[in-house]
């Protein structure tokens, strides 16, 4: 008998969960357009958007941003890259950009931070304390896709942790420096020839525009600052 009312009230109960979670993510897009961030589409509708952490495709494996989809940023961020698709569609008429993070809000770090505790993963997830660059608004990972949208081959996929997906280490600081990094990749054979061509072509539309890459991610580009800095000058998305 009592187990037939703790199932009864496992029934009742358990649809609620999955309302309440994806009540506190529904107002993700309100409290972005709150805090100042603009939809990178509502300034170019050619830029491609598909949120990783909205679907379960990523080192997490599971949703963790409920009904968000779209893509915030801060909004002179946001105008680096319509600038740096508009350098793209001037070399590559038929490529676009492809969004797969933007600005992430931190109850998402602490849950991302939490999943990877205690594993080699930690030093790729920002303290959700804190929080990281994502945070802030002023981050991005991306990609680029052809006229087809297939995905241009990159060497490593979007969350892969192995040294397949560096673009350099820390010594790397310029342009030119990360792209001598991807040429010795590409001679011992870590990436393909293709691979390094597409690297190299991201690495140079993203300087173009001001923005760096993060040495373990070939996906990720952010100011020229520290982290220090941005903390000073940028609100944290703290929702």
């Amino acid at each position: 008998m009592e187990r037939k009312i703790v199932l009864l009230l496992w029934a009742l109960f358990f649809p609620l969960i999955g309302i309440v979670a994806q009540n506190n993510t529904a107002d993700y897009n309100q409290k972005m357009l709150k805090a100042g961030l603009v939809d990178i589409q509502s300034l170019d509708d050619e830029i491609e958007v598909l949120l990783k952490y909205a679907t379960e495709d990523n080192f997490v494996g599971q949703n963790m941003y409920g009904t968000l989809r779209k893509a915030f940023f801060r909004p002179h961020f946001a105008k680096k890259i319509v600038e740096a698709q508009r350098l793209l569609r001037e070399r590559h008429p038929n490529y676009s950009l492809l969004i797969y993070d933007a600005a992430r809000p931190l109850s998402v770090q602490k849950r991302m931070r939490k999943a990877v505790e205690g594993t080699p993963l930690t030093a790729y997830v920002a303290d959700g304390a804190r929080g990281g660059r994502h945070n802030y608004g002023v981050a991005v990972d991306l990609t680029i896709i052809d006229g087809n949208g297939q995905i241009l081959d990159m060497g490593a996929p979007f969350d892969h942790f192995g040294r397949e997906a560096w673009i350099g280490t820390d010594k790397n600081t310029t342009l030119e420096s990360y792209k001598a990094y991807v040429e010795w990749q590409r001679k011992e054979g870590i990436i393909s020839d293709e691979a390094a061509r597409n690297r190299t072509l991201l690495l140079e539309i993203m300087d173009a525009v001001g923005l760096r890459p993060y040495a373990k991610e070939w996906w990720h580009y952010q100011e020229r600052i520290s982290m220090p800095r941005t903390r000073e000058i940028y609100p944290l998305l703290d929702f």
